[in-house]
């Protein structure tokens, strides 16, 4: 399913401040409401999509999960990140990610848009605060909820990620290791869904062999 663009429905830039919105949903409304569209279904649609659109954009929450989403489908940038960053800030964004993640059809999500973000996130001077702050736990937790998020990559997106991820485990053996296990288990992964199709036929040609010399020695 397409995901809807609320901006589009509202008439609104993606960086629109919330007046702005709220000021093109009250014009929208006036102009597609029951009251004065009695009978027209297309109005009635419409002022239903305006409804949904304000819903979300009106609203932090809903806003920023819905912006993650959106450019994660491809259809539009990424806002800028905060001036402050720090440790808990940047594992909070990754959370975040997860979130939206679970949310979306895999098959709508686009794998390089999908790269470029955690990129984003395992940007030099993100880098630097983790390694400045030395805040281990904080540092552990990001590592697992990226490999979480990589889950939905294919396995070419995935060296730069996991080489920036190294980065950030430093000297901790435990993350280090959960790491490269992670990377292992998925090119292994890899080499058998690649392998099975190739399975399937010899099975296939296997029982046909057998099915032909069992029927010629009766």
């Amino acid at each position: 399913m397409q995901l809807k663009d609320h901006y589009k429905t509202l008439g609104v830039n993606p960086a629109a401040a919330l007046p702005e919105i709220k000021k093109a949903y009250r014009k929208l409304a006036i102009k597609y409401h029951p009251d004065k569209n009695q009978g027209n279904e297309l109005s009635e649609a419409q002022f239903k999509e305006v409804n949904e659109a304000y819903n979300i954009l009106s609203d932090s929450r809903k806003r920023a999960k819905y912006d993650d989403e959106r450019w994660l489908s491809g259809m539009g940038n990424k806002t800028s990140y905060a001036d402050a960053v720090t440790p808990a800030w940047l594992k909070n964004v990754c959370v975040e990610l997860n979130t939206s993640l679970k949310a979306m059809d895999t098959y709508r999500m686009s794998q390089k848009t999908l790269q470029e973000y955690i990129l984003l996130i395992l940007a030099d001077s993100n880098l630097g605060v983790l390694q400045q702050e030395q805040d281990g736990l904080t540092n552990k937790a990001i590592v697992a909820e990226l490999l979480r998020a990589t889950a939905r990559l294919e396995l070419r997106y995935l060296n730069e990620i996991t080489e920036r991820l190294m980065i950030i485990a430093g000297t901790d053996d435990q993350v280090i290791k959960a790491i490269t296990d992670y990377d292992h288990a998925r090119r292994n992964q890899e080499k058998k869904d690649k392998a099975y199709p190739y399975i399937i036929i010899a099975v296939t040609l296997a029982l046909c062999v057998f099915m032909y010399f069992y029927s010629q020695g009766k």
